[in-house]
């Protein structure tokens, strides 16, 4: 069976800015989505994750990688662990049939592969900062399944929670009428974070070329800003007839950008952004990008 420096399961929108960068950088890789079809030209292997089979077939069609890449969630207890066993399985198995190796040797190739797990920064409640050593949420099914690949493959497993995915088309500016459809809304939206689909494909990259900075940790991705929605809001306020049709009720910003001028007036506040100790929840990612060595580069700001 092949072997390629990085197995993609799940190639969606954030593969179309990882594969680009992999191949900038002449890393090999291999992708998955459900149904086979081409990424960037290419075709994937088909494959779905059933965490209730013990079938060894669609694990046998997928390559020996040094990391493999899981984009789509796991949740729960057991997840994890089924994914990574059934996979080590497959490969072991399949290097028996082939006797190409010893069984030791073969043992210890499928036991190297390194696990890159793509979460989200959901699973830290709270007000104030938090980083990535903060306690996680373990009430909620993604952090117990990523507690569980941690414990599973110790320092050869790295979380990367990324904060709100945007770029190309995910814009979010056309969020609003989604997260707040009333002026009540509006009042309790607090802070926001973003990292965008270019950074995301770096932290991938940097994962790759400095894991013994990072193996075995949790960490936060994002643009290193904590955003307040009102200053954005008020912001694109300015860009009226520009959103997509619908956006904000009647096809515009107008009436959000009013109604956060009629907040500050409500609830005292002389100048945007607002202060830290009122946004709620605030992400320090400083120390995901120190460990790569580098700095994000895409920003609402341009």
């Amino acid at each position: 069976m092949n072997r390629t420096d990085l197995l993609i399961l799940g190639a969606g929108w954030t593969s179309t800015y990882i594969i680009p960068l992999l191949n900038h950088h002449g890393i090999s890789y291999e992708a998955t989505t459900r149904d086979g079809r081409c990424v960037h030209s290419r075709p994937t292997i088909s494959f779905t994750f059933d965490p209730l089979s013990d079938d060894l077939a669609p694990y046998r069609r997928l390559p020996t990688a040094d990391t493999v890449l899981v984009v789509f969630p796991l949740r729960g207890k057991g997840q994890s662990r089924k994914l990574v066993e059934m996979y080590d399985d497959a490969h072991n198995r399949e290097e028996m049939a082939s006797e190409v190796l010893d069984a030791a040797t073969e043992r210890s190739i499928a036991c190297s592969t390194k696990w890159i797990q793509l979460g989200s920064t959901g699973v830290w409640k709270g007000e104030g900062f938090l980083d990535r050593l903060s306690p996680v949420d373990l009430d909620n099914p993604r952090a117990v399944a990523e507690e569980e690949l941690l414990a599973v493959v110790g320092k050869r497993a790295c979380i990367l929670h990324l904060a709100g995915l945007w770029g190309g088309e995910r814009q979010p500016r056309n969020w609003i009428s989604r997260v707040a459809k009333s002026k009540e809304e509006v009042k309790g939206k607090g802070a926001l974070h973003l990292v965008h689909g270019d950074d995301v494909a770096r932290a991938v990259v940097g994962c790759l070329e400095n894991w013994e900075n990072l193996g075995g940790q949790r960490w936060i991705v994002n643009d290193l800003r904590t955003w307040d929605w009102w200053d954005l809001i008020l912001g694109w306020a300015s860009y009226r007839g520009e959103g997509k049709k619908g956006e904000g009720g009647d096809g515009g910003m107008e009436r959000y950008g009013q109604w956060v001028v009629e907040l500050m007036e409500q609830e005292g506040v002389r100048a945007l952004p607002r202060g830290r100790e009122v946004l709620g929840r605030c992400l320090d990612g400083r120390g995901f990008w120190k460990a790569v060595a580098m700095v994000p580069v895409k920003s609402l700001l341009g």
